[in-house]
């Protein structure tokens, strides 16, 4: 299940026309997009149908497909809940009475769960994350994505880090391999020399966590055991198999970031039949991956990827959705900048 953020009645009319909704009932469900909108997927014929007897019922309403309405019993469909809480605390009461559909009453349950603000574990200490927080970049790269962060010598980068949490950066994240489109990988031998001209005295010289930027676990390994608290893998932690490993034994924050292909051909026309569900998708599948392989849940950051296999009109749509990824509970971290 996943969250819709419908802000205007061009987007709910889009997600209906996606699930196939008969378009007489449009007016009746733009009406409603005021409410809570909970998008569920896979329901079977007949959890779709129950699910809308019982949203009814309790003065809610469930949008599904025509088809939803024929009774085949083998396809899986897609549903879309307009609701207030209240009404969801009444639909999850009805549902645990009935076995068969409880396992959605228990989706529902993560809309009712304390709203706090998500926090991240860095060594002992929590972050809580309050207000929005500001990464600055340093790229010890002669070709990044802005010429402007592309630094080499030991005195700039000090300078720069120094005026970066001068004038308030709250995280310096810091990165030796190119990942702009089109680019090519590097060696690790040559993202560590780059590295350890500059790493070790940013270290010693702010106070703020930084995060190195590499897909590769022996480069991941090196920025750790110099300072670095962070490890921001672009691949989602798929790159490199050593990488989850030195993220969970090392007790480090990770930032699980959405690409569509690699840096090399991510921007080949990329294409998304569902932005947000397919990306929804990854994110699930990548935070359970960590889990189930020793990375602590109040570890990990989760990034959409701006730039990274995405048009211009996948990036706005992104941002414009972006509160649908607080289903996760994870710090998001958005890399908008130069884009």
């Amino acid at each position: 299940m996943r969250r819709l953020i419908l802000d205007n009645p061009q987007t709910v009319i889009q997600e209906l026309e996606r699930i196939g909704v008969d378009r007489d009932a449009y007016p009746l469900f733009v009406n409603k997009a005021q409410s809570t909108i909970l998008k569920f997927d896979d329901l079977s014929c007949a959890q779709a149908n129950v699910l809308k007897q019982i949203a009814l019922i309790c003065g809610a309403d469930v949008a599904i497909p025509k088809t939803a309405y024929r009774g085949n019993a083998r396809r899986k469909m897609p549903a879309i809940l307009f609701a207030n809480l209240r009404e969801i605390e009444k639909m999850k009461q009805r549902m645990e009475e009935q076995p068969w559909i409880s396992p959605l009453s228990q989706q529902l349950d993560v809309m009712l769960q304390d709203k706090t603000e998500p926090h991240l574990r860095l060594g002992n200490k929590n972050i809580s994350f309050t207000r929005t927080f500001i990464m600055g970049v340093i790229n010890v790269t002669p070709d990044s994505f802005y010429s402007g962060s592309r630094y080499s010598t030991e005195d700039t980068v000090l300078q720069i880090a120094c005026s970066m949490e001068e004038y308030g950066a709250d995280f310096i994240d810091i990165g030796a391999e190119s990942s702009r489109p089109g680019s090519d990988a590097v060696s690790v031998r040559d993202e560590v020399r780059r590295l350890k001209a500059i790493l070790p005295s940013v270290a010693k010289k702010v106070n703020i966590p930084i995060s190195i930027d590499t897909q590769k676990a022996a480069v991941a390994k090196f920025a750790i055991d110099h300072g670095a608290t962070i490890v921001n893998d672009i691949s989602g932690l798929r790159s490199d198999k050593k990488m989850m490993s030195i993220v969970a034994r090392r007790k480090v924050a990770v930032v699980l970031m959405h690409i569509k292909g690699t840096p090399k051909t991510m921007q080949i026309k990329p294409h998304y039949a569902d932005l947000m569900a397919e990306m929804h998708e990854y994110f699930a599948k990548r935070m359970d991956c960590a889990l189930q392989n020793g990375v602590d849940e109040e570890r990990i950051v989760i990034d959409p990827g701006l730039g990274f296999g995405k048009r211009l009109e996948d990036n706005y749509e992104i941002i414009k959705r972006l509160k649908e990824l607080t289903i996760f509970r994870r710090p998001i971290l958005v890399g908008h900048s130069r884009k």
